[in-house]
């Protein structure tokens, strides 16, 4: 492989601070999700409330329960359908299995209850990639996954053009 083809951080363990900035992203976008979610649940409680209906338990509290749902579809689904959650997409990394390829639905679900445990205990488990020889977290050791480095996805455009112009010379 020539210098020129991929980055030189191609397929590499990721490390700490790129992982929390893609972590910090994510947040970001569930938050979006949330809001929006929240006021839709608020719209539909109005609506309900002027047509004169009184539920026994408002859309909004039903929607506050579904939270973690949510936010376990998002990184679930995204983990074993592209391997990358919008968070590392922007950073250029990705979760792979040992075989190279995203994780399965499986993989993707122990993933997300070791981020759980990762979290709950200070956030050690977040934290573990520091002082890991292979970066991983303690979600990663659970899952048998990796967080690698993905710069093939921006090899074209003007970018990366512009990127290899500046490296090259």
């Amino acid at each position: 492989m020539k210098r020129d083809d991929y980055h030189i951080l191609q397929d590499r363990a990721a490390g700490f601070v790129s992982r929390m900035f893609a972590y910090i992203a994510d947040l970001a976008v569930i938050a979006g999700i949330v809001g929006v979610g929240g006021g839709v649940a608020a719209l539909v409680d109005s609506a309900i409330e002027s047509m004169g209906f009184t539920p026994n338990i408002a859309m909004t509290v039903i929607y506050v329960w579904m939270i973690p749902v949510i936010v376990g579809a998002y990184f679930i689904m995204l983990w074993s359908l592209t391997g990358r959650t919008i968070g590392k997409w922007f950073m250029g990394l990705k979760v792979i299995g040992s075989d190279g390829t995203p994780p399965s639905l499986w993989r993707s679900i122990v993933r997300y209850f070791g981020y759980v445990v990762s979290a709950v205990v200070f956030w050690l488990g977040y934290v573990w990639v520091l002082v890991d020889d292979e970066r991983q977290g303690w979600h990663d050791h659970l899952a048998g996954t990796h967080v690698v480095y993905d710069y093939a996805r921006r090899r074209s455009g003007e970018i990366y053009d512009q990127y290899r112009t500046r490296t090259e010379s």
